[in-house]
């Protein structure tokens, strides 16, 4: 099933992409003589009118073939092919790919709204880590935040995007205390290998349990699903982290919990255990998701704005990659895509449409990258042709075509790399 949704995810953004192409070419007056979802040998096709369309055997990627487009080929003077249209109707068939798969998105979030989404509620600190960046910049339990470099911030997962592209550089973080308006200055620390910003700022998660783990000490002990943690040894508890780090760094020696259950409190005696190398009484915390749906105006609203916001993060995470802020070993390729299709789609139709606007919106900007053999490298060759009144000569673009084909060949090396350790070696 995860191969099947992969190739769904795939499908529609290259035809989506080569139906922006295909659609201006067509406006242009351009001949196109075929239109082909994945390279390589033909499965089947057929042909209607000049336009050949195909499905062929290497799906992962696709093209329009269009009279003249090659500048390899001495043009025929012709006026339906590529070559003879002018400088502005070439660079609107080349940008009109990557733009139709950033429309796509704008499209697409409206219904995920209108289908409903699982509300994690506002970004409320629920506890600050020990000796943390967050707990240097003067942050504590309860704050709300607010905004991240003037990003306004609705909820968690754009707060911590935020923060983990923004390693060892001074954040700005306006948060709500209490109805008071407080500005700090976050420095996030570099995590792990990959080079992702850490704070030490953990969401709200309060002291629940969630679930049991058959045959653990909080089981055993006599622990249920929805029991409220009160305290440990007389000391009162206010998050899951809190409690987790007690556990955890406790030495294993057995304590005291109190927890109220339907309104009476009782106290448990638990010894925890050693599990994976850490001491653990077999608990997990409990996440309370709210399903929201919102009528077509509201999602029209939210829809735009969250597109928004994914264009911002990936011209972010694009800039702190470029700069090497963030780790090349973040990348991933069609493995990668092939997991989060599956898991996405476990997780409903919304999650699976939202996981489409995301990966439609980065392979419209990266096409349009000005790199050669990208939609972006032709837009810049025509920007050139437009300031010189004539086309670079043939020579220097085939050795920029060439320079860009071995960038691209690098890149692919790169995440594919990345995805065969994920695969094998991630820990």
């Amino acid at each position: 099933m995860t191969l099947i949704y992969f190739l769904i995810v795939i499908g529609i953004l290259v035809f989506v992409h080569e139906l922006g192409h295909f659609v201006m070419a067509k406006r242009a007056g351009v001949r196109v003589e075929k239109f082909s979802l994945g390279f390589g040998p033909k499965l089947f096709g057929f042909k209607k009118g000049d336009t050949e369309y195909l499905i062929s055997a290497l799906p992962l990627g696709g093209y329009v073939k269009m009279a003249g487009e090659n500048p390899d080929e001495a043009p025929t003077g012709s006026s339906d092919e590529f070559q003879s249209k002018t400088v502005w109707q070439r660079m609107g068939i080349g940008v009109a790919g990557p733009l139709t798969n950033i429309v796509l998105a704008f499209m697409i979030m409206p219904i995920v709204y209108m289908i409903g989404t699982y509300s994690e509620g506002p970004a409320k600190v629920g506890y600050v880590e020990s000796n943390s960046p967050a707990e240097r910049a003067g942050f504590a339990s309860g704050d709300v935040i607010k905004k991240i470099n003037g990003r306004t911030i609705n909820d968690w997962t754009k707060a911590i995007t935020l923060i983990a592209v923004n390693p060892e550089t001074d954040v700005e973080v306006v948060v709500d205390r209490q109805g008071e308006k407080k500005t700090f200055t976050l420095h996030p620390a570099t995590a792990t290998e990959m080079k992702i910003g850490t704070s030490g700022l953990v969401p709200d998660v309060p002291a629940e349990i969630g679930r049991l783990r058959p045959g653990l000490p909080a089981e055993k002990a006599g622990l249920q699903v929805n029991d409220k943690i009160i305290s440990v040894d007389g000391k009162t508890i206010y998050h899951w982290n809190q409690f987790s780090l007690l556990i955890r760094d406790g030495g294993g020696k057995t304590v005291s919990v109190l927890i109220e259950r339907n309104g009476t409190r009782i106290k448990k005696t638990v010894t925890p255990i050693m599990d994976n190398g850490r001491y653990v009484i077999g608990i997990e915390p409990i996440l309370k998701l709210v399903l929201k749906k919102h009528d077509f105006f509201e999602s029209l609203s939210l829809g735009f704005n969250k597109t928004i916001d994914f264009i911002d993060l990936t011209f972010i995470t694009l800039q702190k990659l470029l700069t090497f802020d963030i780790s090349i070993k973040t990348l991933g390729g069609p493995v990668m895509i092939a997991q989060m299709s599956g898991q996405a789609a476990a997780a409903g139709l919304a999650t699976f449409l939202s996981l489409l606007a995301m990966i439609s919106i980065s392979l419209g900007i990266l096409n349009l990258l000005p790199i050669p053999v990208l939609d972006g490298g032709l837009i810049l060759f025509l920007l050139i042709e437009a300031v010189r009144g004539k086309p670079l000569p043939r020579r220097t673009m085939e050795i920029a075509q060439s320079m860009g084909a071995a960038i691209l060949i690098m890149l692919i090396a790169v995440v594919s790399y990345n995805d065969i350790m994920r695969m094998f070696f991630n820990k």
